[in-house]
């Protein structure tokens, strides 16, 4: 099981930081679709402190969304 830091990633966007779920797929860094750390674009990556949540909205709408499916939904 990964630990829980690992699950969680730290983004400073346009000044704003927030926790983010950290994506296990694709090209993103976040679970949003947010790259991480793109200063091309205002986003810098941050520490994570120890106990901290996750406070993306985003983040929350996508995992409420897909918690709702079980294992054998998939093929």
């Amino acid at each position: 099981m990964m630990a829980a830091a690992a699950m969680r990633t730290a983004v400073v966007v346009d000044g704003k930081r927030e926790v983010h779920a950290t994506s296990q797929t694709g090209v993103y860094q976040t679970l949003c679709g947010l790259d991480g750390d793109d200063p091309t674009v205002g986003q810098t990556g941050s520490q994570v402190l120890p106990g901290e949540k996750i406070t993306c909205p985003d983040c929350k709408a996508i995992w409420l969304e897909a918690k709702r499916y079980r294992r054998g939904d998939f093929a």
